[in-house]
């Protein structure tokens, strides 16, 4: 029933989209498609199911968000509260009125991106956290704080520094312990946790590590931090991906026993941010010309990573859909899965439409959501 899926897989591949992916679509809970097609990377062993990603950007809403939202429900932070609250250091330059929810609805104020990881690879390992907090002191607002939305990697290495310090532990201990472990999510850690035995698909050929990318995070900030970040640095696979996204929208649609996030929680997370077309750590559909395609409708939540992975949830249709691909390898140049993202979404989601792709598939394995 899924063989337009299929088919689009291969021409993706065919057609130089990507070398290799995953595409899993979830209804209700259970895996109604599953496709792989290509190879980890050119001229290498095909992609299977178990096979890993680089989930770049996706880390943000699957880590960051997730881990901020734990420590709202708790009480430890509060969405509106501003940020030099928990970072003292965080101060000065009108950085008195960022909040944690301009972090993660990306209007802070913050500088997109800066090149951090050609001063932090000069400094000896143990020292690049502090290394990495003067850089950012150092940042000033490239805007007033609530002025606008400005896409930030800053803003999430900002809340990587908040999330520890209000926790007292580093947010790969965090992430084991507060989402990975209660979850029983195998295959979805940080790069250092990826075991060396694991099929895992190349980046791209890095000029300045001078080397293909495999196995460790393509994001250089990220790397430079070893590998371990909010804006960056998880990688897993389509399965893992999906059953993290479905407990997230099972729980704000009907709430779930035993969850280690609050489902009021959730729902804020999921809902626009102050008419920014965001919510807090997620992306929502964007209307025409939208990566989510034509069919998820309003309180439909996802997000992009650079690498050339994605996540779209309807909550509404009870509708998951997760694309892993390489689409970096060998070069970053490749956009050509732009057009691609939409159309597979639009195929899978008119198939769940016609009741050609639903319900009666395998649930995904795991602790039942």
């Amino acid at each position: 029933m899924s063989d337009a899926l299929s088919q689009k897989m291969a021409d993706g591949v065919a057609s130089g989209v990507f070398p290799g992916g995953q595409l899993l679509v979830m209804v209700d809970g259970e895996v109604a498609a599953e496709h792989c097609a290509g190879r980890l990377r050119n001229g290498g062993p095909e992609v299977a199911p178990d096979t890993f990603f680089d989930l770049a950007s996706l880390t943000k809403p699957l880590s960051g968000a997730t881990l901020a939202m734990g420590l709202v429900a708790d009480g430890l932070l509060e969405i509106d509260a501003p940020v030099c609250r928990y970072l003292p250091w965080f101060a000065g330059g009108g950085r008195e009125a960022v909040t944690l929810r301009h972090l993660l609805d990306h209007s802070s104020g913050l500088p997109a991106w800066r090149p951090f990881y050609k001063t932090l690879v000069s400094m000896p390992v143990a020292e690049r956290g502090e290394g990495l907090r003067g850089l950012l002191q150092g940042s000033p607002l490239e805007a007033a704080a609530g002025a606008g939305v400005c896409y930030s990697d800053i803003g999430f290495m900002v809340l990587k520094e908040v999330v520890e310090a209000v926790a007292g532990a580093d947010v790969r201990r965090l992430f084991d312990a507060k989402v990975r472990a209660p979850l029983g999510l195998n295959d979805l850690m940080y790069a250092p946790d990826v075991p060396v035995h694991r099929a895992v698909a190349a980046t791209e050929s890095c000029p300045w590590r001078g080397k293909t990318l495999c196995g460790e995070v393509h994001d250089d900030n990220a790397w430079a931090l070893g590998g371990v970040a909010l804006h960056a640095g998880l990688f897993g696979t389509a399965r893992e991906v999906g059953r993290l996204v479905w407990h997230l929208v099972a729980h704000h649609r009907d709430g779930v026993a035993g969850s280690p996030f609050s489902r009021k929680v959730v729902s804020a997370f999921f809902a626009e941010s102050r008419c920014r077309g965001r919510g807090l750590g997620f992306d929502l559909p964007s209307g025409k010309g939208s990566a989510s395609g034509r069919y998820f409708t309003a309180g439909s939540v996802g997000h992009l990573g650079f690498t050339g992975t994605s996540f779209w949830a309807d909550p509404r249709q009870g509708v998951v859909v997760v694309l892993l691909t390489n689409r970096v390898h060998p070069s970053r140049e490749n956009t050509a899965i732009r057009v691609f993202r939409p159309e597979v979404h639009d195929i899978a989601m008119e198939m769940v439409r016609e009741g050609t792709l639903g319900t009666g598939g395998r649930r995904c394995s795991g602790p039942a959501f």
